[in-house]
């Protein structure tokens, strides 16, 4: 499992790449990282999640936890993800209504940018 956080300065945002079983004993070094990550203050954190093969019930409280987390500070998480095995729990938990979630990241660097280019982000 892969949990390194890389950031792009020009854009003021993090990637954090995951992959492999979100599960009970993985998702504390999730949490870790993206706490890390929003702790930085970026304008966004994309949790990169399309090498993630399951997410489980920890996982996904790691990811409403990093949620209100980054809406505490100011920040903001988007969630990468296009395989069912992700998408399914978020929709069946009702999480893909409150997180912003996006297919690639191409789309949740778009998104991100269209928040700046329209005065929304700071």
């Amino acid at each position: 499992m892969a949990h390194t956080p890389t950031t792009a300065d020009r854009e003021r945002l993090d990637v954090v790449p995951t992959s492999g079983e979100i599960d009970m004993t993985a998702a504390p070094d999730l949490s870790i990282d993206l706490g890390l990550a929003i702790s930085r203050r970026p304008r966004a954190v994309i949790a990169d999640l399309t090498a993630v093969r399951f997410l489980g019930a920890a996982g996904l409280s790691a990811l409403e936890r990093a949620h209100e987390h980054a809406e505490a500070v100011g920040s903001r998480l988007v969630v990468v993800a296009d395989q069912r095995c992700v998408l399914l729990p978020l929709a069946l938990t009702g999480l893909d209504m409150v997180l912003t979630v996006l297919p690639d990241l191409r789309a949740a660097r778009a998104d991100v940018d269209g928040l700046v280019s329209s005065g929304v982000a700071s």
